[in-house]
């Protein structure tokens, strides 16, 4: 519960400080982005998506990275992967068998692959030339 706090209060101070203005950052070169928040979000969703994690940490990891990107879709759809990653964490800390962790489960998936969508539209289709640096 307190990682939680913490991550959305990292996430809210973080979204009050990024530049909400619509111009996007140049395409970076995909064997050396400049954007490392984006290829450190883009890496770590990608490898939850691949493992199917929707565990601990699979949206508030790769969502806090997200939000600190200067691609504004890669921005938002950390910000959207936070809010599902805290909502699922707070579930799992919970530990109420009695509760249905199903729609906040598809919530972070959903989440998740809007992530991966922002990760390609800005460094194209996967692999990317960073994944094994």
């Amino acid at each position: 519960m307190i990682r939680s706090l913490a991550v959305l209060s990292l996430l809210l101070l973080v979204c009050g400080g990024a530049s909400t203005d619509a111009s996007s950052s140049a395409q970076a070169s995909p064997t050396a982005p400049s954007d490392l928040a984006a290829t450190s979000a883009c890496r770590l969703v990608a490898d939850a998506i691949e493992k199917q994690d929707l565990g601990y940490g699979a949206g508030t990891r790769p969502g806090a990275r997200a939000v600190r990107s200067t691609d504004p879709g890669v921005r938002e759809a950390g910000r959207e992967l936070v809010l599902a990653g805290v909502e699922a964490e707070k579930l799992w800390v919970k530990n109420d068998l009695k509760v249905d962790r199903g729609p906040a489960a598809a919530r972070l998936a959903e989440a998740q692959q809007k992530l991966l969508s922002a990760c390609t539209d800005l460094f194209g289709p996967q692999p990317w030339p960073f994944e094994t640096a």
